[in-house]
């Protein structure tokens, strides 16, 4: 599992992204594509979350990045139930501290993986804003602990991410062996 995490400002662009039908141009490409997992302290049509995320935002107008977009990506061949889905996200709330905060959770059904786009409005309810420190280390460890709790395919975290003494292990990446076998392969038929 993959995390990404971006901090942002616009609740509308992002809750029209996560909800509506995938664009491009001005065709449709893909129909149906979102299914909302689940919301905390939100809900409503797609117009009256934005509008929910931007009266709470009030509460805290110093803060020029109201938004956190977290997006968990599986592998290709790990296929996730739906009801583990919202424990993960349940548990990812937990752990990144939003989980008395408002956020909403919508699966995407676009590409050959499975994904879900998590909606963190940074701004309690008390007014008090979301730490967004180290946020890059918790959700690599977060990834690899529910990797191991839901038997998903295991993935490497950053090598910043990793205890020191685990740093300078060497660290196996099939895709960039087998990219060196090809190019080794090439100019071994090479004359020029």
């Amino acid at each position: 599992m993959i995390g990404i995490i971006t901090i942002g400002k616009s609740f509308a662009r992002c809750i029209a992204y996560c909800l509506e039908d995938k664009k491009q141009k001005q065709d449709v490409v893909i129909r149906n594509r979102a299914e909302v997992l689940f919301t905390n302290l939100c809900g409503g049509s797609k117009q009256e979350l934005v509008e929910q995320f931007g009266d709470i935002r009030g509460l805290n107008r110093r803060l020029k990045k109201p938004l956190m977009h977290i997006t968990l990506n599986g592998a290709p061949e790990d296929i996730i139930d739906r009801g583990t889905l919202i424990q993960i996200v349940q548990d990812l709330a937990r752990e990144m501290g939003f989980e008395r905060h408002q956020y909403l959770a919508v699966s995407h059904s676009d590409t050959p993986h499975q994904h879900v786009h998590v909606v963190v409005n940074r701004v309690g309810l008390d007014g008090k804003t979301l730490k967004d420190s180290h946020n890059y280390r918790k959700i690599a460890t977060f990834c690899r602990k529910m990797e191991l709790e839901h038997g998903l395919r295991q993935v490497l975290s950053p090598r910043r991410f990793l205890p020191k003494e685990q740093r300078l292990t060497p660290r196996l990446d099939l895709r960039k062996e087998a990219l060196q076998r090809d190019i080794a392969q090439s100019l071994s038929g090479c004359k020029t």
